[in-house]
């Protein structure tokens, strides 16, 4: 009976060791996902229309300098409109038309429109809008800049983002029910929020890391191009370092909530059987 008593008391300490591991395990897996779900939420929001044509447009406007474009070209335009009929932008890259009441706006106005047009034709048929311009490539890494960093915001990105975002997000409810059914009590909902904020609080640090070098390289260059490049890939961080807080504070509100309520549960349980009576 004893060697049988010894037995069953070193499986049972195997298996609670077994369980400690497994659940371990689970919750660092948990926070890999959830921090690799946040990435992809944040790659979803950035390439979605709105926003994606809002940061190529700062592209575009540093890439082909259309300030400028249009302050060079003004005179010309002004004659053109005065013909009537759309106007053609003569030596842009893209070949575009403005209407003639467009220019009663002003340069800076017309400047805009041009570069969120010419936004909104990479954003639907990629960098292949600007690639046959020699005024992209006009110095070498210019155009490969734009094209492997900004020229990614496109819908075709969008949809590649979606589905890794349904893919990494089922993942996380998977793995949160994993994680939940290896505890008991109101920890079943306290430690799937402490692996999903913990992978969010990660991956926030990285970000700002990440943030304040994308910052530092935009003043430490002499190029104004890359300088823009730099600070829009800062605000891109920006936005993932957003989301990766506020969903490292939804972990935490959770994991915190239900450990205090698992606490005053077990004090009252304690306290109601030390009450005379309590077993009567």
């Amino acid at each position: 009976m004893t060697t049988r008593s010894r037995l069953s008391r070193s499986e049972a300490a195997t298996d609670s060791a077994w369980r400690r591991w497994a659940l371990f395990i689970t919750i660092l897996l948990t926070a890999a996902v959830s921090a690799v779900a946040v990435l992809f939420v944040t790659a979803a929001q950035l390439t979605s229309r709105a926003t994606a044509q809002h940061y190529l447009a700062r592209a575009v406007d540093s890439l082909l300098e259309v300030d400028q474009f249009v302050a060079n070209a003004w005179p010309a335009l002004q004659t053109a409109a005065e013909e009537g009929g759309p106007i053609a932008l003569k030596g842009y890259p893209v070949s575009l038309q403005l209407e003639p009441g467009g220019l009663s706006e002003g340069p800076d106005a017309v400047a805009d429109a041009i570069s969120a047009t010419t936004a909104s034709l990479i954003y639907d048929d990629g960098f292949e809008v600007l690639a046959e311009s020699r005024q992209v490539f006009r110095l070498v890494s210019r155009g490969g800049a734009f094209d492997g960093t900004i020229g990614r915001l496109t819908s075709g990105g969008h949809e590649v983002a979606t589905v890794a975002l349904i893919v990494s997000g089922s993942f996380v409810i998977l793995l949160a029910l994993a994680t939940a059914a290896q505890v008991r009590g109101l920890s079943r909902i306290g430690t799937p929020g402490f692996a999903i904020g913990l992978g969010a609080a990660l991956l926030w640090l990285v970000a700002t890391l990440v943030r304040g070098s994308f910052e530092g390289r935009a003043d430490a260059t002499a190029d104004p191009f890359a300088a823009d490049l730099w600070l829009i890939a800062a605000d891109a961080g920006s936005l993932l370092v957003r989301n990766a807080a506020i969903v490292a504070l939804a972990g935490g509100v959770v994991a915190a909530s239900s450990t205090a309520g698992g606490g005053l549960l077990r004090v009252i349980e304690t306290r109601g059987r030390r009450q005379p009576g309590a077993y009567a």
